[in-house]
């Protein structure tokens, strides 16, 4: 993936020129370009930092400074790895993270934002930050070049510029591993997969960051082709419309999903289910791969390593996931806390909404 590989370096080579949109202003001031494309004066030592942005929360956590973190929203604060590793993530406020609570946010006396894209084009809301004078950074992404601009934007407000790049580092490896696993495989033999997302009947679409990091994979995202009504960033399917599809496998990201699937009858004449081919993806400090996740990385070498067995020795999930949670978190993984990430059981409270 060209594009991704060029965002990479020009990234990294900004990073090392000390020409990014981060760098310190001669007066000591730093100066961000958010990705609505806004100049923003960020505090050069944020103490009381609100992120109801989810993978900006992740991210400050990941960046070393979860105990400023006073503010997140609520599927942050349900993933219980995470509280583990900050657990001042607790006693965060929360709140929604397309309309957040200004006048919470000045009571928690929040010193820097971080803000998803939809919240700033809600002008009212953009408005009523902006008269806080509560300086806001405007998050958003919808691949991973974009997710890892993301990245490096919140590094640089944090003034954690080689964390980000350490971090961009290990996603391009990833995808650089995946491309070249799945190069190996002749083009016809690309297995069709359907990916369930949050609900049995929820999936991505094509321009989607979840399309995007299955595509380096080798399969085929049967939810590209259409066959679903867009939502926002949700696309809703119908059981129709997969049985149409007819996908080799399915995976799914919301803990409970695929032995919902695997155990309704409604679902038993799919080739996925009559094979037994229906999979939960790993959670730990969020859904890996969901649109909001830390995790990416990881999820593009456990679909690798699923949909290519002959090849899965090279990858080594247990290894890549040791590596990722201390390097990036600082946390030493258990055989035990391996365990419940693969299963995708016991680290995060399972949704009130049903996997229907």
């Amino acid at each position: 993936m060209k594009r991704t590989i060029a965002t990479f370096i020009i990234i990294i080579a900004a990073f090392a020129a000390g020409c990014a949109a981060g760098d310190e202003e001669a007066d000591g001031r730093t100066i961000v370009t958010d990705s609505a494309g806004r100049q923003v004066e960020v505090p050069p030592d944020p103490q009381r930092i609100g992120a109801v942005e989810p993978f900006a929360s992740q991210m400050v956590i990941m960046y070393g400074l979860g105990d400023k973190l006073v503010a997140t929203v609520g599927g942050v604060q349900r993933d219980l790895l995470l509280q583990e590793i900050s657990p001042a993530l607790i006693d965060a406020a929360v709140m929604s993270g397309g309309d957040p609570n200004v006048e919470e946010l000045m009571r928690l006396q929040v010193d820097l934002m971080f803000i998803r894209g939809e919240a700033y084009a809600n002008t009212q809301k953009a408005e009523q930050l902006y008269a806080a004078g509560i300086p806001f950074v405007v998050i958003d992404y919808d691949s991973m070049a974009t997710q890892m601009d993301a990245a490096m934007l919140i590094g640089e407000a944090l003034g954690r510029k080689e964390e980000a790049a350490r971090f961009i580092e290990y996603y391009q490896s990833a995808i650089d591993t995946a491309e070249e696993i799945a190069a190996r495989s002749p083009e016809g033999e690309r297995q069709r997969l359907y990916h369930s997302v949050n609900e049995a009947v929820r999936t991505n679409h094509a321009g989607s960051l979840g399309a995007d990091w299955i595509s380096v994979t080798g399969a085929h995202n049967v939810a590209i082709e259409g066959g679903h009504e867009i939502t926002g960033r949700d696309a809703i399917t119908t059981l129709e419309q997969i049985y149409f599809w007819d996908p080799d496998l399915i995976i799914c990201n919301e803990s409970g999903v695929s032995g919902y699937i695997l155990a309704d009858s409604k679902w038993s004449g799919l080739l996925a289910v009559r094979e037994g081919r229906v999979y939960q993806i790993p959670i730990g400090v969020s859904r890996w791969g969901h649109p909001n996740s830390s995790e990416t990385p990881l999820a593009i070498l456990w679909l690798s390593a699923l949909l290519n067995p002959e090849h899965a020795p090279e990858i080594d999930m247990e290894g890549q996931m040791r590596y990722f949670y201390k390097t990036f978190f600082d946390y030493d993984l258990t055989d035990d806390v391996i365990a419940k990430i693969f299963s995708g059981e016991g680290l995060r409270p399972p949704s009130v909404n049903s996997p229907s």
